[in-house]
């Protein structure tokens, strides 16, 4: 037995990122829908507006919240020393360097986070990706001050993609820095079944559209990019996240127009429940139509300390679905959700058990039941279930 047990722990070591950091979900912001007309189209980032969300993060609140990490998606590379072959950022942009303006935003308490790709070029803007200079880019990232570090997977260079990933894994562990990981290779080699070796976090799915559901796509083979598309997706992946390794469902699109109220809490229970990466990407210096990304007692489920992710219970024919996780002193988070994507209302019920409820005590004689959404209890001492009536699609509870 002592021997088996020194061998597990050695190839832990050698292969889990294990770097100490994302013990729960990180939350933030990134630049990825921020500056456009039409939704995602574009993305757009320099040093006055980053310097500006971080100003706005601390006055509005956010930070008190959770949201502290500041992610520069593809937006910012400028290029690399034709000598030294070092990466730097776009000097229009960035004209005070990188370095300067992580220094500006943990000044206020907060975290920075740079993308790179897999492979020679990056998706949107064509810019240097971090191929052949794995090391060297860990190093520069740590060296500027980054604290996360997101790889696409555009332009991805021969051999396996689980081993390249590892190779800048294993970069960025050895610069002594803790920088989150962030692969994001969109679902395609089922990288929730090896992802907790490699990375924090790992997009299990295309691309996530500010939508409520669309067809399947080339990007992830079989898979659609509406929140309604990554709620069924996720169905099942639970086992696979826990302390410092998540699944990732991708950004939040809280705010744009083309989602309405009920879908934007609709789509942020969900990724609480999932205990997912909570990472908004619209504007979050106007917060007036993203209310939803403020509620505390959401957020709450997300971050548990017990660091379990929710899944799937019940599914009926009629389009009434429960998902639940346990949480930390004898609670249950759970969503009550009309999966019909459009037509008729139906009536959806929680029982109290093992089954539907992970871990329920046999013992119990009741239920206490919380609305978070309406910061109210809305049942007490429930000897058995519980039901709303009259839910409509896309709404939960």
């Amino acid at each position: 037995m002592k021997a088996l047990l020194f061998v597990f722990v050695y190839i832990y070591s050698l292969n889990a990122l294990n770097n100490g950091v994302a013990l729960t979900p990180p939350m933030g912001w990134t630049t990825w829908c921020t500056e456009t007309i039409l939704p995602c189209f574009d993305d757009w980032c320099n040093e006055t507006e980053i310097r500006s969300i971080a100003d706005s993060m601390v006055a509005s609140g956010l930070k008190a919240l959770g949201y502290t990490y500041i992610l520069l998606d593809d937006c910012w590379g400028g290029g690399r020393d034709p000598t030294t072959q070092e990466i730097y950022p776009d000097p229009t942009r960035f004209p005070s360097g990188m370095a300067s303006l992580a220094s500006y935003i943990h000044d206020r308490g907060l975290y920075l986070g740079l993308y790179t790709d897999i492979g020679n070029q990056t998706c949107r803007g064509g810019r240097p990706g971090s191929g052949g200079h794995y090391i060297q880019d860990a190093n520069t990232f740590a060296r500027w001050g980054a604290d996360m570090v997101k790889m696409d997977f555009c332009d991805r260079p021969p051999g396996s993609t689980e081993v390249l990933y590892g190779m800048m894994r294993d970069a960025l562990n050895q610069t002594g820095r803790h920088m989150v990981f962030d692969i994001c290779e969109w679902g395609r080699e089922e990288v929730w079944t090896w992802g907790s070796k490699t990375a924090n976090t790992w997009r299990v799915g295309p691309d996530h559209l500010p939508l409520w559901w669309t067809p399947d796509t080339d990007q992830d083979p079989g898979q659609g990019q509406g929140t309604a598309n990554v709620i069924q997706h996720m169905a099942g992946l639970s086992q696979y996240a826990g302390p410092g390794g998540w699944n990732d469902p991708d950004f939040l699109m809280t705010g744009e127009w083309w989602l309405s109220d009920t879908d934007s809490q609709t789509e942020f229970s969900f990724w609480c429940l999932f205990a997912a990466p909570l990472f908004v990407a619209t504007d979050i210096r106007e917060l007036s139509n993203k209310k939803e990304i403020l509620n505390s007692e959401a957020i709450a489920v997300n971050q548990d300390k017990l660091g379990i992710a929710g899944d799937l219970r019940v599914n009926l024919t009629s389009g009434a679905q429960v998902w639940s996780k346990p949480l930390s002193n004898q609670e249950w988070a759970v969503i009550l959700y009309n999966s019909n994507l459009i037509w008729w209302d139906v009536d959806v019920t929680v029982s109290w058990n093992n089954q539907q409820l992970p871990g329920w005590p046999a013992t119990a004689i009741g239920a206490n039941v919380r609305d978070l959404w309406a910061h109210q209890q809305v049942g007490n001492n429930l000897p058995t279930n519980f039901t709303v009536s009259g839910l409509g699609p896309h709404e939960t509870r």
